[in-house]
């Protein structure tokens, strides 16, 4: 779903991207599904709470992104997250620039954090890459909204 508008003779942009993040051999680092066992150790609760965190530093902290809503899962984060660029009018290729920032800083620190709890420096904490889709219209956007609100083993939501 993108939105233009004209300002000071350039163009500003605004899309909507579903981003899913998966954790390294999807091992279950910020608790057990829910379906199994409904409890959660103080440890995997701990890891939970420091990817809580560093999205709303990380939302903060980067100009023109803004995370509209997200939910961690045992081996998963789901996010809508939108981009404002201000750029010419011509069309670009692959993953924007904008996002992958964004998820590359989140994504570096939440590991650092995450291992020095564990204590095991440099291991991975996510998978390489991410999926992300960009939201197309107003059905999509509710039907994935619907998605992140029914996830029946949600950790921490925001």
């Amino acid at each position: 779903m993108i939105k233009n508008s004209k300002r000071n003779g350039s163009s500003l942009q605004t899309a909507l991207y579903y981003v899913r993040l998966t954790t390294h051999d999807s091992s279950q680092l910020f608790g057990q599904d829910r379906a199994i066992d409904d409890s959660c150790d103080d440890m995997q609760a701990s890891l939970a709470d420091i990817v809580a965190g560093e999205m709303y530093q990380a939302a903060g902290s980067h100009r023109g992104v803004a995370v509209d809503q997200w939910v961690l899962e045992p081996d998963a984060l789901h996010a809508l997250i939108a981009l404002a660029e201000e750029r010419p009018n011509q069309e670009v290729k692959g993953k924007p620039r904008m996002l992958t920032s964004f998820i590359a800083g989140l994504k570096a620190a939440t590991a650092k954090r995450i291992n020095l709890m564990r204590n095991q420096p440099g291991s991975p904490v996510w998978r390489r890459s991410y999926k992300e889709q960009l939201i197309e219209d107003e059905t999509m956007l509710a039907r994935l909204r619907k998605k992140l609100d029914d996830s029946s083993n949600v950790v921490i939501s925001g």
